[in-house]
C-alpha cells in the first residue's frame, strides 16, 4: 500500500534511483495524498497544503523520517477547505492558498487557527474553481491560472480586484523565475489517440490529455498570446505532467509526471533570458 511522503533525492539522480531520505509517518499530519507543496529559500522550509485535515503544514527542508511540522496553519478562523496547492513568498514573508473562487493570503509566521490576512475574491477577479498559483516577488505580482487563461494580479490584491492582465488559454502555471519573470506552466497538445492502442489506453487518452508539455510565458504577456518556448514537447515526451520546479541557477526545468512515474530534468537556458 502506498503512503503519502515527501522524497528528497540528489540534484543529479538519473535513471531507477533510492530517495536519499524522506518525510512521512504519523507525526508529519500528512493525509492520504499530496497534491503540491512550495520550498521557502529564505528559512529553508518546505510548505505542504494538506487536503484532508483542511491545513497548510510547514517543515524544516532538512527533515527525515517521522517527523512533525514546526508550524501548522489549521482550525475553522482559516477558511481553508481542501487545500491542494500553495504559493510561498519568500521575500514578503506570506503564503497563498488557492480555494474555490478565491485566494486566502497567511503571513508566513501564523501557526494555529488564525485568520488570512487578506482574501482576493469577487466577480471581478475572474477566479473560477481552485486554479494554482505563483508570487513573482521582484516584479510584484500574483498569477492565477485555471478557469480559462492566467490572470496576473498585483501582489497585494485584495477583496473584488480586476486582474492586471489575462493570458487566454495560458496553462497551469507551477513555477515562476522572478528575476526574469518567466511563468513555466503546463499545457497540453490537442491529439489523437493512435489507433493501434490498446483500447484502455485509448481510453485514457479520452478522460487525461497524455500529451502534456511545459509552457513558458511572461508574467507581462497579455491576451490570446502563444507560449514563448514549449519544453518536452511536441515529440510527446512528457504525458501528464503534475509539478514543476525550476532550478534557475543551472537553468534547468523540473517536470513531474504521472504517467511516467518519473521525475524529468530539462536543461533550457532560453527560457530563463
Amino acid at each position: 500500500m502506498g503512503h503519502p511522503q515527501i522524497a528528497a533525492f540528489a540534484r543529479l539522480a538519473d535513471g531507477s534511483t533510492q530517495a536519499t531520505r524522506s518525510i512521512a509517518g504519523q507525526n508529519t499530519l500528512f493525509s492520504r495524498t499530496i497534491h503540491g507543496m512550495d520550498y521557502d529559500p529564505v528559512r529553508d522550509e518546505i510548505v505542504v497544503p494538506g487536503w484532508y485535515n483542511f491545513s497548510i503544514l510547514t517543515f524544516s527542508a532538512d527533515a527525515d523520517g517521522d517527523a512533525a511540522p514546526v508550524r501548522q496553519i489549521m482550525g475553522p478562523r482559516t477558511q481553508l477547505v481542501n487545500s491542494q496547492r500553495v504559493a510561498v513568498d519568500p521575500v514578503n514573508g506570506e503564503i497563498f492558498v488557492p480555494q474555490p473562487r478565491r485566494v486566502l493570503v497567511f503571513d508566513r509566521d501564523a501557526d494555529g487557527d488564525v485568520a488570512p490576512i487578506r482574501i482576493l475574491e469577487g466577480p471581478d477577479t475572474g477566479l473560477r474553481g481552485e486554479g494554482r498559483v505563483a508570487v513573482d516577488p521582484v516584479h510584484g505580482f500574483l498569477v492565477v491560472s485555471g478557469g480559462g487563461g492566467i490572470r496576473i494580479f498585483d501582489r497585494t490584491a485584495s477583496g473584488n480586484t480586476p486582474p492586471l492582465r489575462f493570458i487566454e488559454g495560458g496553462g497551469g502555471v507551477r513555477a515562476i523565475d522572478p528575476e526574469s519573470g518567466m511563468m513555466f506552466a503546463t499545457g497540453s497538445m490537442d491529439i489523437e489517440p493512435d489507433p493501434e492502442l490498446p483500447p484502455e489506453v485509448r481510453s485514457l487518452m479520452g478522460r487525461y490529455s497524455l500529451s502534456d508539455y511545459v509552457g513558458v510565458w511572461s508574467v507581462f504577456d497579455d491576451g490570446p498570446v502563444p507560449p514563448r518556448w514549449t519544453i518536452g514537447g511536441p515529440n510527446v515526451l512528457l504525458k501528464d505532467v503534475r509539478g514543476i520546479a525550476v532550478d534557475v541557477s543551472n537553468q534547468n526545468v523540473i517536470a513531474s509526471d504521472k504517467t511516467h512515474n518519473a521525475i524529468f530534468t530539462f536543461h533550457v537556458p532560453e527560457a530563463f533570458q
